[in-house]
């Protein structure tokens, strides 16, 4: 068992807020250690009394936080419930995408068939949102050798997969993306089914068959609402445009051959790279202007 003066260490450091072993600076118990201060002086034991006081409502408080913190089990999936499930079955299984594959499933099929087809509409919902050039070009350079239609589509899975906070800030900046660790060759094909697969099992049915478009449609506009796209997302880009647009990703990736397979046969790619060049290079002129001083139009 620790001694009074150990313990009052703690109250204190719980007091000042860091909850911590080592002796806080200032305080009247390193005083009383570098002897400043009689242990059994009234200001020291006025002190003590302070601290096991105020250490006392500091922790009753963290504690009625972390309460608060504290969810119970997942019975229905929204939109926040299912970054919630994709967490806990992220955390449990970590890169074994096999497990985090089984326990999501297991977890749908307890929850009921609705619920199975909320996860299923939501997912796609936000693969659908994710399909941008952009993204599609950091996919490519993840993977080291360019990114197919379907290789695509299994990224975007795989981008689900690593989380709320990962999902986000591609969209925001695929360039971050240079800070998460590629595994599985950056595809989930299943991930995408696990909603069928539970719904199959209860019903015997395809989820696929039970969307309700006009809904899903509404869906989309609500999810959708939480994103922020990196400006100029909507565009692939070729070499030098693509290192600069996404720098961190080129340069964390040196097995990347700079070829990024885009169908130049095809007139909407063509077209879609060459408005790329031309709003690359308003923005680069824009921020010149910016930084002479002078006002953007």
């Amino acid at each position: 068992m620790a001694d009074g003066h150990t313990l009052l260490r703690y109250l204190e450091a719980a007091y000042f807020g860091v909850v911590t072993w080592e002796i806080v600076p200032g305080t009247p118990y390193e005083r009383a250690i570098l002897g400043e201060v009689d242990k059994t002086s009234p200001e020291y034991r006025a002190f003590y009394q302070k601290i096991c006081a105020g250490a006392a409502a500091h922790i009753k408080k963290r504690i009625g936080k972390e309460r608060q913190n504290v969810k119970g089990p997942i019975t229905e999936i929204n939109k926040e419930s299912f970054w919630d499930l994709i967490h806990e079955a992220k955390n449990a299984c970590g890169q074994d995408m096999d497990a985090m594959l089984a326990n999501l499933k297991d977890r749908l099929v307890s929850m009921g068939p609705t619920q199975a087809q909320n996860f299923h509409d939501i997912i796609h919902a936000y693969e659908d949102l994710a399909d941008k050039f952009g993204l599609w070009d950091a996919a490519g350079i993840m993977k080291e050798y360019g990114c197919s239609d379907d290789g695509f589509i299994d990224f975007r899975a795989w981008l689900i997969a690593q989380g709320r906070e990962v999902y986000f800030a591609a969209l925001a900046d695929p360039d971050s993306l240079a800070d998460v660790v590629p595994y599985g060759d950056c595809c989930f094909e299943q991930l995408s089914y696990v909603g069928d697969y539970a719904y199959e099992q209860l019903t015997g049915k395809s989820a696929y068959d039970q969307t309700d478009w006009s809904a899903y449609e509404a869906l989309l506009m609500k999810l959708e609402q939480d994103i922020v796209y990196k400006d100029g997302i909507e565009f692939p880009r070729e070499g030098a445009d693509l290192k600069k647009y996404l720098p961190r990703l080129c340069a964390k990736h040196p097995e990347w051959d700079g070829q990024t397979r885009w169908n130049l046969q095809l007139k909407e790619i063509r077209d879609l790279i060459h408005a790329g060049k031309d709003y690359d290079r308003r923005q680069t002129s824009n921020k010149k202007k910016r930084s002479r001083g002078g006002e953007a139009r």
